[in-house]
């Protein structure tokens, strides 16, 4: 866990100091300890998405810093395929290992209200659906970052672990997410 740490660390460390020219001065930090209990707590559930900050970068963008916990349920992997207008996510594997699905076609597409407290405080302008048709298969675990642009759907088929637990960086240029600070 400690190694994780220090990879986000360092993910968060050069994300801020690219950001830093832009806000003097201003730097928001997630401990490790907050990491640790919104992992802890949503473990067993489905899906738990905590949303830890979404912060204002010079008004230009809203960078939002959550922790994912997917969870089997019954022994399996609850349905996951989502796509996201206009936010690019960023996750950093902490516990876990799963299949991730990218890219392809999102089946039996549905809107998410833009009203809808998920789309204001969570994923931003998004769609849902029954699976991925296509894309591509990866298997990810602690260590590994993942970049998924806007418009690419997305989503867990399989848990190979009880439990994957992420943190996961929200980039809305659009500034849909509401600020936490």
């Amino acid at each position: 866990m400690r190694k994780n740490t220090l990879a986000l660390f360092v993910l968060l460390s050069a994300f801020t100091q690219h950001l830093s020219a832009q806000i003097p001065g201003k730097a928001t930090i997630v401990h490790a300890t907050e990491i640790n209990s919104a992992g802890q707590a949503g473990k067993g559930k489905a899906v738990a998405d905590s949303v830890l900050k979404v912060v204002s970068i010079d008004k230009k963008c809203h960078v939002g810093v959550s922790v994912v916990s997917r969870s089997k349920i019954n022994d399996k992997t609850p349905a996951d395929a989502i796509v996201h207008d206009v936010v690019t996510e960023v996750y950093h594997i902490v516990e876990g290992n799963g299949i991730l699905i990218v890219g392809g076609t999102l089946d039996s597409s549905v809107r998410i209200p833009h009203s809808s407290s998920i789309v204001q405080k969570i994923t931003g302008p998004s769609s849902i659906g029954k699976q991925i048709t296509g894309g591509t298969r990866y298997e990810v675990g602690p260590g590994d970052i993942v970049v998924i642009p806007p418009n690419t759907p997305h989503g867990f088929v399989e848990l190979k672990t009880n439990a994957i637990v992420y943190t996961l960086i929200r980039i809305d240029p659009e500034k849909v997410l509401a600020l936490t600070d």
